[in-house]
């Protein structure tokens, strides 16, 4: 799978914010409220890889690992295309979560053998790098909806925490 990352620089108020959020209601409130808002930034990478993913015109059979026949219909590429969240609940260091990682939100095609030979092409067929046009035309677009749906988060915990803790 293409792997790459994006850095939102200028988000210092809203990590403080965050910080202050996760005293108040918890760390798992404050990662999942982070996770989500990077959920919704990377549902526009996805929209623009199955806008442009490529579809076969013809139904194949293929033979799987395990000897099963499995049908391949038009638009099962575009079906693969999927966005992954997971939070690091326990704030160490696993498998799945590196050094300092809290979210980890992964957008790609999945359980696709064949996509290194449709994204960067082959000796007999075309690249149609729709991953990597998804990814340099999206960029912007996406940071603006992660800054967005985390600063809404923000000041809606921000409300509640205050309502909260209000005197009656």
């Amino acid at each position: 799978m293409l792997d790459t990352g994006i850095d939102i620089s200028g988000l210092k108020q809203m990590e403080k914010a965050l910080l202050d959020i996760a005293k108040e209601v918890g760390a798992k409130k404050a990662t999942g409220m982070m996770t989500s808002a990077i959920k919704e930034g990377a549902i526009k990478y996805q929209q623009g890889m199955q806008r442009n993913a490529p579809e076969s015109d013809i139904v194949r059979l293929v033979k799987t690992k395990q000897g099963q026949k499995v049908e391949i219909r038009p638009g099962f590429l575009r079906s693969r295309i999927q966005v992954k969240a997971s939070t690091n609940r326990q704030g160490r260091e696993t498998r799945r979560f590196g050094k300092g990682v809290v979210s980890l939100v992964r957008v790609g095609v999945f359980k696709v053998p064949y996509i290194v030979q449709v994204e960067y092409g082959t000796t007999n067929q075309k690249a149609d790098p729709f991953i990597r046009q998804a990814f340099k035309k999206r960029t912007n677009q996406v940071i603006v909806v992660i800054n967005r749906g985390l600063a809404k988060r923000i000041n809606l915990a921000q409300r509640r925490i205050a309502k909260k803790n209000k005197p009656a």
